[in-house]
């Protein structure tokens, strides 16, 4: 069935054309949600962004294209569920202590406690960012996407990416000093 037909069925709300745009788009929608969530996903995740994608379709058939292909519409629908999914995600949520500080190797209650104090301050500041700011940096710097990656997933020019991470360091790095005790040592 091609997707004149297929837009044909969804807009008359055949319940089968649903089925049949799953059977030939899901996969499809799946990998752009994987281009765009990268390893912020897991198979659930996916999973319910691909459902979301399906029920968008069917609540909004009637306003597809007949003269555009389903594909495109897919897309857009899976990036932006995908984009959203990432907006909602707090930083708080997985960013390891680890990965966001290289603390003193030293062991001990003092140590520990210093960490912990420096990574909650940390969280706290990127929780104060803009939200894209705060998605530009956790996108970088714990989920290891390139500037090139996130540009394209932001729609955004690689030099506001560039720009964005370098003012988002120099205002963290003056919050950071004012906050912290033992910053020297982050």
């Amino acid at each position: 069935m091609n997707d004149v037909k297929l837009i044909r069925s969804l807009k008359r709300g055949q319940r089968g054309a649903l089925d049949r745009a799953i059977a030939c788009y899901s996969g499809y929608a799946a990998a752009v949600a994987r281009s765009v969530l990268g390893n912020a996903a897991t198979r659930e995740d996916l999973e319910e962004i691909v459902s979301d994608v399906f029920v968008a379709l069917w609540r909004t058939a009637e306003r597809l294209d007949e003269g555009k292909p389903l594909k495109g519409y897919l897309a857009a629908i899976a990036r932006n569920a995908s984009v959203d999914r990432l907006r909602r995600q707090r930083p708080e949520d997985p960013l390891p202590e680890d990965d966001l500080l290289t603390a003193d190797e030293a062991q001990g209650p003092e140590a520990e406690t210093l960490r912990r104090e420096q990574a909650e301050t940390l969280r706290r500041l990127l929780l104060e960012m803009a939200a894209d700011d705060r998605a530009i940096f956790i996108r970088f710097y714990y989920y290891r996407q390139t500037v090139h990656e996130i540009a394209s997933l932001m729609d955004m020019n690689e030099s506001t990416v560039k720009a964005r991470l370098s003012r988002g360091r120099k205002k963290l790095r003056e919050r950071l000093t004012k906050e912290v005790d033992g910053y020297a040592d982050l």
